[in-house]
């Protein structure tokens, strides 16, 4: 527990939370109660509760009136609303890094872009959300908005839940994506397109809806069936 020195109790209680329900641990649906979190953490209530409000702020978790809190069970209509907001951010925070972000700022989001790749040729489907995350926080870094981050970083969360969610009716999710997805964003930021990077940063968003939109087609029964 050395990192106590470091953190408030209640955030190094959130982050382990946090995890246990990011990496399926905390399935969907489960009653989380603050007197058991307590005991298993060999904490006091009051960092426990603090830890369940902030993981209800973003979305990972819910209070239901007279039941309690329970790890969130996030839908496809979710999905769709998190990715809309997404790309949103995402097309505002390249045209502000291409005005601000300076070339060893934007070496770094290379140096991301390379971990996505790498990640994504490896066969833990976690570790390259992880780094598909990572890659999409190192883009919205650069906009040097602070408030632009703490938007991503409130869907980021919610993003990798929903994608372990959706995935069990949604098998076109652990797709592969093409190297040129992501390439192709660092690559206009880059060379200080603009409308390059806004451009790819849609396609991205548009090859995901159609990840969905293939497994939706596949599961829908053929004209007279």
């Amino acid at each position: 527990m050395a990192v106590l020195e470091h953190k408030q109790l209640w955030e190094t209680v959130a982050d382990q939370l946090r995890e246990e329900i990011l990496d399926g641990r905390l399935a969907a649906g489960t009653r989380l109660v603050e007197t058991e979190l307590a005991a298993r953490y060999g904490v006091s209530r009051g960092p426990v509760r603090d830890a369940l409000s902030e993981l209800s702020r973003v979305g990972l978790t819910v209070d239901l009136p007279r039941r309690g809190t329970f790890v969130s069970s996030l839908t496809e209509h979710d999905l769709e609303e998190v990715y809309v907001i997404r790309r949103a951010i995402e097309e505002a925070a390249v045209r502000l890094a291409i005005e601000r972000a300076g070339d060893d700022e934007i070496g770094a989001l290379f140096a991301a872009l390379q971990a996505v790749e790498a990640a994504y040729a490896g066969d833990d489907l976690a570790v390259a959300w992880e780094a598909d995350m990572e890659f999409h926080r190192a883009c919205s870094r650069l906009s040097g908005n602070r408030r632009l981050m703490e938007l991503f970083d409130l869907l980021a969360s919610q993003t990798v839940l929903l994608m372990r969610t959706s995935l069990q009716s949604h098998a076109s999710l652990a797709w592969t994506p093409p190297v040129e997805v992501h390439r192709r964003i660092a690559e206009a930021i880059a060379a200080r397109s603009v409308e390059g990077a806004v451009e790819a940063v849609g396609a991205h968003y548009q090859y995901t809806q159609d990840r969905l939109a293939a497994t939706e087609a596949a599961a829908s029964p053929a004209p007279g069936d």
